[in-house]
């Protein structure tokens, strides 16, 4: 196939817990316009459309919640893009049920057709490095393997899990070596003077056929289960509603987990394409901070203000003399937590949920 199609598939089934209390259930991370004017799913969908070096991309498959259907639909709209399949699930199952579900509806919208799988709320500063390394992955992915594209390293992180090649499989393609948790400083620092680890930034390339291949050798419940979901979901207004009980019964995995680290086909491609995952407030101010040290958006004032992030939807936000703080102020809710420790606001999202206090989440 010299010039294939790709199918975009934008997993948008994300919750950004992390990110309270901008980021709710009902208006998650990537319904967001965090970096730029345009929302995460917005910009993912820009960057998936159009031709490549040898490649096309196709019209989008979104799978998103169901709740956020509507919201998705119009965001689509308003940058272009009117034929999008969107597929909603009625509940959160992780990435394997949704990879398998992506694979499954591709066949049916072209079988030649190759796919490409991305969440919806990441960050990708550099997009030509981001087109080039889909093309260097072409070779790989046509010739039945399940590539993951690897993110260069830049510092020793510890919120991200990694993965190490092993040989090389073509000019730009490696087979992966292991799929490692996120690691604590020390292994972080070997992980990246070794030049061998890369993070994972959970987006894959592969021919749905190669995917529905390996999910029935490794995951055949999850494959099972997604299938008869999707066979029984209803179909309106240009939405594909899977079916609620029958995708309750996916097993709520990772495909890294699922597949990727139990089959033979796994490979890499290195992408050094600017890119995060904006899974923290202190994520988010160190890719928007000044010279100054901090990061302001709506009406703020900051005097003797070091390193903190501001965020207001509009009250009006002033510091006098603080240092390393992250403060949000959104639809009522006031978040101030020290840069350090913004990793446990999901522990606050956790105490919300254990006291029933739904408007807040």
């Amino acid at each position: 196939m010299s010039n294939p199609k790709i199918i975009p598939v934008i997993m948008s089934g994300g919750a950004g817990t992390r990110l309270w209390p901008a980021s709710r259930s009902a208006r998650p991370k990537q319904c967001l316009p965090l970096v730029g004017e345009r929302t995460m799913i917005q910009e993912t969908a820009l960057r998936l459309r159009g031709a490549g070096d040898g490649y096309t991309f196709t019209d989008p498959v979104i799978i998103c919640n169901e709740r956020h259907a509507i919201n998705i639909k119009g965001q689509l709209a308003s940058i272009g893009i009117m034929h999008a399949h969107i597929i909603l699930e009625p509940i959160g199952r992780n990435t394997a049920p949704c990879a398998a579900i992506a694979a499954l509806a591709a066949q049916t919208i072209d079988e030649d057709a190759l796919m490409l799988l991305a969440p919806a709320d990441h960050l990708i500063t550099d997009e030509a490095a981001f087109r080039a390394a889909i093309t260097n992955a072409l070779p790989a992915t046509q010739s039945g393997h399940l590539v993951t594209f690897g993110i260069t390293p830049k510092t020793p992180e510890t919120g991200y899990g990694y993965i190490k090649k092993s040989e090389a499989l073509d000019e730009y393609a490696s087979r992966v070596d292991d799929f490692v948790e996120k690691p604590n400083l020390a292994t972080a620092k070997n992980y990246l003077a070794s030049g061998e680890y890369f993070w994972n930034a959970g987006i894959f390339m592969a021919a749905p056929s190669a995917l529905i291949r390996e999910m029935n050798k490794h995951a055949p419940d999850i494959l099972n289960a997604a299938n008869r979901a999707l066979a029984r979901g209803i179909r309106h207004n240009g939405f594909v509603a899977l079916n609620k009980a029958l995708f309750a019964a996916c097993p709520a995995v990772s495909i890294d987990y699922a597949v990727m680290e139990k089959t033979d086909k796994a490979a890499i491609i290195e992408a050094d394409i600017g890119w995060s995952d904006i899974g923290s407030w202190s994520a988010l101010w160190e890719l928007t901070k000044g010279e100054d040290g901090n990061a302001a958006r709506g009406d703020t004032l900051l005097i003797d203000t070091k390193n903190c992030l501001v965020h207001s939807d509009g009250t009006f936000v002033a510091t006098i003399g603080t240092e390393n703080l992250a403060i949000v102020v959104k639809d009522g809710a006031v978040l101030i937590s020290a840069m350090d420790r913004v990793q446990d606001v999901k522990d606050i999202v956790g105490e919300l949920k254990n006291r029933g206090d739904k408007d807040r989440l």
